[in-house]
């Protein structure tokens, strides 16, 4: 009986859309992505093994620990090279760090370093 002009709807919903994923996109890897690549990488290689194994470092707690120190120490886009290596990504990791200026690999390095010692010195 009344014929209503749905366009600007969903023009309107597509819109919102757009947003929320921009946002999303943004705020770099979630934390499950980070224990999920930093789990993978702990398994990875009879070198990773053994230096938790020999530093005490118990999967689990210590990437829930990183995870949580590398959204606190890390843009977005530090956060993503982090993945992105602990992935296997390396060259994916190294062509957005290159990117970079000296500033922020310089940052990227300190930052890796302070959530490693402070995530394995809760281990012990």
């Amino acid at each position: 009986m009344f014929e209503t002009n749905r366009q600007p709807l969903r023009s309107c919903l597509a819109a919102a859309f757009v947003v929320v994923l921009a946002a999303a996109c943004d705020s770099g890897p979630s934390d499950s992505e980070f224990i999920a690549a930093c789990l993978a990488e702990g398994e990875r290689g009879i070198a990773n093994k053994m230096m938790r194994r020999e530093m005490g470092v118990k999967g689990e707690e210590f990437c829930q620990c990183g995870a949580k120190q590398a959204r606190s120490v890390f843009s977005p886009e530090l956060r993503r090279v982090m993945v992105l290596g602990m992935q296997g990504n390396k060259a994916e990791a190294n062509a957005i760090a290159a990117k970079m200026g000296d500033k922020d690999q310089e940052a990227f390095m300190k930052g890796a370093l302070e959530i490693f010692g402070e995530c394995a010195g809760k281990m012990r």
